[in-house]
């Protein structure tokens, strides 16, 4: 019985038997695949800066940094069928 429940688990936790990830989180997955690892430090960055109360101005290229995420989200949103990611939201 217990080689049983051993396999029952491990069957579980296959991709296949793992429910599918919601629209808005597939988006964002796929949109942080097209940021470059420098992006995603620039990101780590702000993050950090935000979760610490920080409150500065973004440098010029924080700011196109963000611009350019801001696009993958739009553009993976209409990949999937939505017009833009603000209305993948709204769903």
């Amino acid at each position: 019985m217990r080689n049983m429940r051993r396999r029952l688990h491990k069957l579980e936790r296959l991709p296949q038997f793992q429910p599918s990830p919601i629209p808005i989180q597939e988006i964002k997955r796929r949109a942080l695949h097209l940021v470059s690892n420098e992006n995603l430090g620039l990101m780590k960055l702000i993050a950090t800066d935000v979760e610490l109360g920080v409150r500065r101005a973004l440098t010029e290229r924080e700011s196109a940094m963000l611009a350019a995420h801001a696009a993958a989200l739009d553009s993976e949103a209409r990949q999937m069928g939505f017009r833009s990611f603000a209305h993948a939201k709204r769903r």
